[in-house]
């Protein structure tokens, strides 16, 4: 479902709507008619206007706001399946529900103390122009888009295939044609190309042959895990400094992001030393170990060129 936190209001409703907690859970409920707010659709009585889907929309996350920018029906949709859902769980008496009632008070606690920190760190919190120049020299060497390469290439499962491949680029044809007739690899349906990509992105021996290239050249028969290969180098560019100018706003954001966190490490740190803190250290330890969680095994699969590839 999507995600949103448009307030509830019920027009003779005979139970108390409840305002769903941000973080445990979003419910999102249809709001009551108010002047010159067209009403887009009724759920059992329960009005949704134009207003509400407005208010949901800004509520979503950027790339979900401009997904549903021309798909306003598809929100719609989502909030009436969701003011059915909750009217049928109000229904059920759900709301008396012991374990509804803990969420909610968790939720409470979490979205006050959001809120709080939220204003504590926002409080002047500024960044001038010198201090984001001194972010970026301390930092150039982050703004800089790596050296990349661009590569087409046929694959086929065996060296008997590749030599015939072989054979036709060394009669002049094109590497597009070759591939897009014998190479058993995604990329053929591109002629071959899988796009740019930089150090470590791709198979060794893929990337090894591929930077031995210059541009416009045609390796020999590569073998890779994959199969074997005929790489054709297509372009190279170094690394690209990024200016001050393009990455201001990043700087700016992580500059307050900074900032904040040193408010609110103050700000936490002040209250306890105000208040008056009793621990019972003999009691706060627990007398017996709680097992840690498992690692996550590391990935085994290794980069492989394909359409994944940086485009």
């Amino acid at each position: 479902m999507l995600r949103g936190d448009s307030p509830p209001c019920y027009s003779n409703h005979p139970m108390r709507p409840i305002f769903a907690p941000l973080l445990i859970v979003s419910v999102a409920l249809a709001g009551c008619g108010r002047p010159n707010d067209k009403v887009l659709a009724v759920v059992n009585g329960q009005t949704i206007t134009d207003r509400d889907v407005q208010t949901r929309m800004s509520k979503l996350a950027p790339a979900l706001r401009q997904a549903l920018k021309s798909d306003r029906r598809r929100l719609l949709e989502e909030m009436v399946l969701e003011a059915l859902l909750v009217q049928e769980a109000r229904r059920r008496g759900l709301e008396r529900d012991a374990q509804v009632q803990e969420l909610l008070r968790e939720a409470k606690k979490q979205i006050l103390i959001g809120r709080l920190l939220e204003r504590e760190g926002r409080q002047q919190v500024q960044v001038d122009d010198q201090q984001i120049a001194e972010f970026y020299e301390a930092n150039k060497a982050r703004f800089a888009v790596p050296e990349r390469w661009r590569a087409s290439h046929v694959l086929v499962p065996t060296e008997e295939k590749a030599r015939a491949a072989l054979d036709r680029l060394s009669k002049g044809e094109s590497l597009e044609k070759v591939a897009g007739e014998m190479s058993e690899d995604a990329s053929k349906s591109r002629g071959g190309d899988i796009g740019f990509f930089s150090k470590g992105q791709l198979i060794p021996e893929f990337e090894e042959a591929s930077m031995q290239l210059k541009v416009g050249q045609t390796s020999g028969i590569v073998k890779t895990s994959l199969g074997y290969h005929i790489i054709q180098l297509t372009d190279h560019q170094p690394v690209q400094q990024k200016g001050l100018a393009e990455t201001k706003e990043q700087i700016v954001q992580e500059l307050k992001s900074q900032k904040e966190r040193g408010a609110v490490d103050q700000f936490v740190g002040k209250l306890r030393k105000q208040a008056q803190i009793f621990i019972r250290e003999d009691q706060a330890k627990s007398s017996k170990e709680i097992p840690a969680a498992p690692a996550a095994e590391p990935a085994a699969v290794p980069a492989e060129p394909g359409p994944g590839a940086q485009q």
